[in-house]
């Protein structure tokens, strides 16, 4: 209630007024909601956090852009919000092994252009290296159209680097709650 109300003063990555001002909208009920917007407060994800808001708020409002993405985005009420989420949409969709999924979730945070453009071809495409064995289904094979597939790609593309993965902004999210704790009680 104090965190909903604004009143977080003192309190570990909660005390901007831009801050304040999201977590009075949210109403943060777990520290699910907790790790979440620590995580959209950042240049890129923010753009994401008034969708947040509301599809928390009225989930029947909630829109997939694909089914594939309702198991990795439902946490997050539709919204792509941790670097494994990123990670886990190439795998789904594409047919990605985890380690080129890793590659190319590091390449993003890097913003290296040149990889992008390349695995974007393969995310919608697919690989098949030179012995003839595909690597990477892609997109179109399982069944997720270019259209579609595009846009995802460009959604990940711009969130992704500055995205924090989960387990960051949880411990982040951790010491916020401990120190909110604190606030309230001392």
């Amino acid at each position: 209630d104090m965190i909903s109300s604004g009143h977080s003063d003192g309190v570990f990555q909660f005390e901007s007024t831009g801050m304040k001002s999201v977590l009075e909208r949210l109403k943060p009920n777990s520290v699910e909601d907790l790790i979440a917007v620590i995580s959209l407060y950042r240049p890129g994800p923010m753009d994401s956090i008034p969708t947040y808001i509301e599809n928390r708020h009225n989930p029947s409002k909630i829109k997939y852009k694909h089914p594939l993405l309702k198991d990795i985005l439902d946490i997050t009420y539709g919204c792509i919000v941790y670097q494994e989420q990123v990670m886990q949409i190439f795998r789904t969709l594409a047919g990605y092994s985890l380690g080129r999924a890793d590659i190319v979730r590091r390449a993003m945070s890097k913003k290296k252009h040149d990889v992008m453009e390349r695995e974007r071809k393969i995310f919608i495409e697919g690989y098949v290296n030179e012995n003839g064995e595909i690597e990477v289904e892609g997109c179109l094979h399982r069944g997720v159209s270019r259209e579609i597939a595009e846009s995802i790609f460009s959604e990940m593309e711009s969130f992704a680097s500055y995205a924090f993965n989960k387990s960051h902004a949880a411990a982040y999210a951790t010491v916020a709650y401990q120190t909110a704790w604190l606030k309230c009680h001392y």
